[in-house]
């Protein structure tokens, strides 16, 4: 196999397992129902959910139609016991599925939070809400390690071509002046 195929496999496998796998929605399903005249999604990320940077998203929906609601204000709530409540409206600024409702905010620590989503347009107010258990943040060498790392794996792909051609040299040498 030639050198730089074996490279780009190698990459590949390499980058396959350092990256985290891709979701469609940005995170994952936490709750859904149909409050109201609308239905509700709601989604988290990161997953796993952890404490940290968070973003959760909101999917409104006219409940008997489907369609997207554009028109609605969104508020997400965070509470845990003993803390005061983080409360942060949901835009489609903030989004980058358009159709979404997003909040990006820092959650300050980890356990059970109860999270609550409210919906205000056209169909009048609701609620849709549950509890989330948010893991410990990520030391922060974890979420650096790809900005500190990828010279190296630039210097790795750039030297195993090298390293193949040496060794396919000295091979051609030593054939070449070998006395029969």
């Amino acid at each position: 196999m030639r050198p730089v195929v074996v490279v780009v496999i190698v990459g590949w496998l390499v980058l396959g397992i350092w990256s985290t796998p891709a979701l469609a929605d940005g995170g994952s399903m936490r709750l859904t129902g149909k409050r109201g005249g609308y239905r509700i999604a709601v989604f988290t990320a990161p997953t796993p959910f952890r404490a940290g940077a968070v973003d959760i998203s909101a999917l409104v929906q006219d409940a008997s139609t489907g369609d997207p609601m554009t028109l609605v204000k969104v508020t997400v709530r965070m509470t845990k016991p003993g803390r005061l409540a983080l409360e942060y409206p949901a835009t489609t600024e903030a989004a980058t599925n358009k159709l979404f409702r997003a909040a990006q905010f820092e959650l300050p620590e980890s356990g059970r939070w109860a999270l609550e989503v409210e919906v205000r347009g056209s169909h009048g107010l609701a609620v849709i809400g549950g509890e989330l258990e948010a893991a410990e943040p990520l030391p922060r060498w974890r979420e650096l390690w790809p900005w500190i790392s990828w010279p190296a794996l630039a210097i790795a792909l750039f030297g195993i071509p090298q390293f193949f051609a040496r060794r396919t040299r000295m091979t051609g040498c030593s054939k070449k002046g070998a006395v029969r």
